[in-house]
């Protein structure tokens, strides 16, 4: 047995993984800032009683945590805004495959010449949905203010946690600034003998994202969710419990954290734990994000609907890059939701519950088929936006010839008066007021009027009885 570290163990994984090189890189780098811990037991032989209380813990507490935990209880980990360390902690206790940390580090694609594909685009559905972990990929909808403040700043921007997320700019919407982030939440699940673990990763909320102002120095700006965050799924409070004094107390929803720990808490009892079961509460809340981002995506479908009408005060190059940037969009958002309810179906088998997971695939379904409909609305605004840039540069080009062609009736009515006027200026006896006055006009309207009846002689006719006449001869 070696002394060999879990970074160690990393770097040899990469051979066979490279979509895990982020990884390897991210566990050399330093944390931005802390992470936020809390756990919650659950006991096997708990039924129909009270609620489960979540305990905050420390850094130093991980390794126990996840290593001495009491028999028949099943224990939810959440880490919040996860550390290099923690990483390098818990990774060997629990004997955690890399690619289930790479596939929440690692989340951006540049270019395949310059980085291998993120696990969510490298390891295969099929493959994915056999893994003992889920990764829940989604767009979170960023509210950054007026639009004024923005009028020249990047497209790029990103967060500043532990886990950098890229944050991008979206066309302003009726003078407020709205930004996509990208967000995850990863669930991992182990059975320890009579015991288990579920871990849970997340990003803490978004405040602020910068933005690059030049080498190591960047800009923040304030920045909230979106309308506070998700739907609540969970069923209404009546009125009567209300006017009796048993009110619901309301929490942080642009925490995922805070969300998890507040469906957790009411739940009185995990009967059979399992990787799907206890990724309920996260699907639900994750569904009913992509719910939003599919009214953005409706939204802007209808910010780039063109008429005639408004064709040169609307049509933009930027707006074409911006159509093609949402058809991506939609591409990839189906991608990351058929993995979802490929992972839905095969463990689904399993559980005890089934109706509660065919409702979830419903929804599923149904969000897919939205973004189905709105990448092939998007993919005929791209074709429709295209040709009326062309048509306009067209029109453009008609324009220009027809100011051309009064440019040159202007300049063949000035060329020949100014020339019969420069000839006359010399001597004093032609200028206005004298009496050699009207020889001005006398040689100037008749070579005006030779000039303009040689520009509108029709040479082509005049070229073809040449021609004919030619041959004859």
């Amino acid at each position: 047995m070696t002394n060999q570290s879990y970074a160690e163990f990393v770097e040899h994984c990469v051979y066979r993984n490279p979509c895990i090189s982020g990884l390897s890189q991210h566990l050399k780098k330093p944390a931005n800032g802390s992470s936020r811990i809390i756990f919650i037991d659950f006991p096997a032989d708990l039924a129909n009683q009270g609620s489960m209380r979540p305990i905050s813990a420390t850094v130093q507490q991980c390794v126990q945590l996840t290593t001495t935990i009491p028999s028949n209880v099943t224990r939810l980990l959440f880490i919040e805004n996860i550390t290099p360390a923690i990483i390098k902690q818990i990774g060997p206790t629990l004997d955690i495959d890399p690619l289930f940390f790479a596939d929440y580090i690692v989340t951006d694609f540049k270019d395949l010449e310059k980085q291998p594909p993120p696990p969510v685009l490298a390891i295969l559905p099929s493959l994915a949905s056999e893994k003992t972990y889920l990764h829940l990929h989604y767009q979170q909808i960023l509210n950054l203010g007026s639009s004024e403040l923005f009028k020249d700043s990047s497209y790029a921007l990103k967060t500043d946690s532990n886990v950098p997320r890229n944050v991008r700019r979206l066309a302003p919407l009726s003078g407020i600034q709205l930004a996509l982030a990208r967000s995850s939440c990863s669930v991992f699940f182990k059975s320890t003998g009579n015991s288990s673990i579920g871990l849970f990763l997340v990003d803490r909320p978004i405040t602020y994202v910068l933005e690059t102002s030049g080498p190591n120095q960047y800009l923040k700006h304030q920045a909230k969710t979106l309308y506070s965050g998700f739907e609540d799924f969970q069923p209404s409070q009546s009125f009567s419990y209300y006017r009796n004094g048993q009110i619901d107390q309301n929490w942080d929803k642009s925490s995922m954290l805070d969300s998890l720990v507040h469906y957790f808490s009411t739940q009185r009892a995990l009967c059979q734990p399992s990787v799907l079961s206890i990724s309920y509460y996260p699907i639900r809340i994750i569904v009913s994000e992509w719910n939003l981002y599919i009214h953005l995506t409706s939204r802007f479908s209808k910010y780039y609907e063109y008429s005639l009408r408004n064709m040169e005060t609307r049509v933009h190059d930027e707006d074409i890059v911006d159509l093609q940037r949402w058809r991506r969009r939609c591409k990839q958002s189906r991608h990351k939701l058929g993995l979802l309810s490929e992972y839905v179906s095969w463990w689904g088998e399993h559980e005890s519950d089934k109706q509660k997971w065919v409702s979830v695939q419903k929804d599923i379904r149904y969000l897919r088929e939205q973004l189905q409909d709105y990448g092939q609305s998007l993919e005929q605004m791209v074709s429709i936006a295209t040709s009326m840039v062309q048509l306009l540069d067209s029109r453009r080009s008609i324009i220009e010839a027809v100011s051309v062609r009064r440019l040159t009736y202007i300049a063949l009515i000035f060329i020949p008066l100014g020339w019969v006027a420069s000839l006359f200026s010399m001597s004093e006896e032609f200028l206005p007021g004298k009496e050699r006055f009207w020889v001005y006009f006398a040689v100037a309207v008749p070579l005006l009027s030779l000039v303009l009846s040689l520009s509108a002689a029709p040479y082509g006719r005049l070229l073809q009885v040449l021609w004919k006449y030619w041959d004859k001869l």
